[in-house]
This record gives C-alpha cells, sequence and structure tokens, in this order.
C-alpha cells in the first residue's frame, strides 16, 4: 500500500485540523491557542475514532497549566464551533467526541470566543472601570470646557443656573464654569516684607531713644604690624596732642600716699593720708601688752 492509500485516523485529522486553525487566526485571536491546547489534551486521550476520552477537568487543568474554569471555558468554544461533543455521565467525568470540521472556510471562532474571554474578574474589572469613569463624567462640568460667550443655546455659567445672584469678580480664576488657567498670582515669590527680618545694629544702637557718638571705621590691625605712632613722626600733627595733653596730665599728679602703719606701707587713695583702715582696726582690737610680753 502506498502511502496515498493510508487514511488518517480521526484522530489525527481532528488533531491536523486544529492545528491549522491555530495558525490561520491564532495572531489575531490568541485566546484560540489555548482554547485548543485543552482540546489537544482531550485527543491524547481519545481512540483513533474520536471516542472514549473521558479526562477528568482537573486532569486537563494540569495538564494545560491552568484553572478547572478555564478548562470548562474551552470545552464550551470547542462545543460552540462544532469540533466536539460532551456526554455528562452520572457520579463521573463527562465523556468528549472528537468531530471532524465541516468545510473549507474554517471554522467561527470569533462567534464562540466570549466564552473564554467573558469571565468574572474581567466583567467585575470593565464594570469597575465603568463606575469611575461615569463619576468622573457627571463631576465634571459641561460648561468648563466651552466658552460661555461662543455659546448660541444661551447656557451660563454655573453660577447662573444654580440660582446665585452675585456678579463675578475681575479674576478669571473665582469665575465659575470658567477653565481655570494659571496667572500671575498663582505663582507668588516671597515678599521680603512677609519675612521677620532683624533690624541691623551694625554701627548703631538699635534702640532708638540711645544715640552712639559718631565713630569712623578703623582699618584692622593685622598680625605682626606694628601699630604706627603718629606722636614720633611728623605727620598728623594734630592727632598726637590729645595724647601728650592726657601724659603730661597724668605724670603732673602728685603721688599716692602710703599707710604709715608697722610694716604696711600700701598706696592710699587720693586725699587720704595715715594709716589705713586694715591698719586702725588691727591696733583697736589686738591686745598689745600680751604681744609685748
Amino acid at each position: 500500500m502506498s502511502s496515498d492509500d493510508r487514511v488518517q485516523s480521526v484522530r489525527n485529522a481532528w488533531t491536523n485540523a486544529l492545528r491549522a486553525e491555530v495558525l490561520r487566526v491564532g495572531r489575531r485571536i490568541p485566546e484560540v491557542s489555548r482554547v485548543v491546547t485543552v482540546g489537544m489534551w482531550i485527543a491524547t486521550y481519545a481512540d483513533a475514532d474520536g471516542s472514549n476520552s473521558f479526562p477528568g477537568r482537573d486532569t486537563l487543568a494540569t495538564l494545560s497549566g491552568c484553572s478547572q474554569e478555564t478548562v470548562t471555558r474551552a470545552v464550551k468554544v470547542l462545543m460552540g464551533v462544532g469540533v466536539l461533543t460532551r456526554k455528562r455521565r452520572p457520579n463521573a467525568s463527562s465523556m468528549y467526541q472528537l468531530l471532524i470540521p465541516i468545510g473549507s472556510k474554517g471554522l467561527d471562532w470569533a462567534a464562540h470566543i466570549h466564552h473564554m474571554t467573558d469571565t468574572r474578574q474581567r466583567k467585575a474589572y470593565a464594570k469597575k472601570k465603568a463606575e469611575g469613569i461615569a463619576k468622573v463624567t457627571r463631576t465634571a462640568s459641561t460648561d468648563a470646557v466651552e466658552n460661555p460667550s461662543d455659546s448660541d443655546d444661551g447656557r451660563g455659567p454655573d453660577s447662573v443656573r444654580s440660582g446665585g445672584s452675585e456678579a463675578s469678580g475681575p479674576d478669571p480664576d473665582s469665575v465659575h464654569g470658567r477653565p481655570r488657567k494659571a496667572s500671575v498670582d498663582a505663582v507668588r515669590t516671597a515678599s521680603v516684607a512677609g519675612v521677620y527680618q532683624y533690624t541691623p545694629t551694625s554701627g548703631r544702637d538699635p534702640l532708638p531713644d540711645h544715640t552712639l557718638a559718631g565713630l569712623s571705621p578703623q582699618p584692622p590691625t593685622r598680625a605682626r604690624e606694628a601699630v604706627k605712632d603718629e606722636s614720633s613722626t611728623g605727620e598728623g600733627g594734630r592727632a598726637g596732642a590729645p595724647r601728650d595733653t592726657a601724659l603730661d596730665f597724668v605724670l603732673a599728679r602728685e603721688p599716692l600716699a602710703r599707710c604709715t602703719g608697722p610694716d604696711c606701707g600700701i598706696p592710699l587713695p587720693y586725699g587720704y593720708s595715715g594709716m589705713c583702715q586694715g591698719c586702725i582696726d588691727y591696733l583697736a582690737t589686738t591686745n598689745h601688752g600680751r604681744h609685748t610680753a
């Protein structure tokens, strides 16, 4: 028997047909690949004529690497396109029969793939997303995206429709119903008057009721630099005169008187003479006769 006379089994023909379907629509509908994967594992349990395939749903889930719910959805899609039939059995796994696709146009996957895509998780996510969009749409005002002056239907700002009687101010940010734009006042720089600053005290007394003599700033004396004596040079004759006068006044004063007490001799204040107060107290309180004896 030649190779042309050999007849394919139903199982091999079914496998080849579904493989061709995945290559035909797999890029356009990616979920078809997952559906056919479950179908291929079902075919491995079938006989040559495509019957007596009864793997459990948990077994197919383990082999396909998906959940049992995904296996159920994939079986619904295969049954919908007409390549698989299922017969339920009490207290046992379902019996599957492989069916060869009829026609050369291909299977209508788009009409039945919703069994695979419309999951509970996707429905819940779509519902939550729709509620969020509806909430944003309700809060957004219609007048916020259109210019009231250009409208011909007579609609005005939100403040007019809500019964507000106050006139709008000149500030565009305070007008209700208009798109807010960043104004010059929106970005404010730090004001000098707004920051507490201490009153500068350099060169003067901070208290207004105290006035100090105006002192001319003197250059600081550098390290290891001798102080220039203007009186020793010929420069600044007028500046050296007060220093000489003060020195002469100090030198012209009379020397201080000293205490005349025994073994004392300390200097006394100006205008005092005789003994100091310490010697006087000593002589008044000490028993001189006992010390003398």
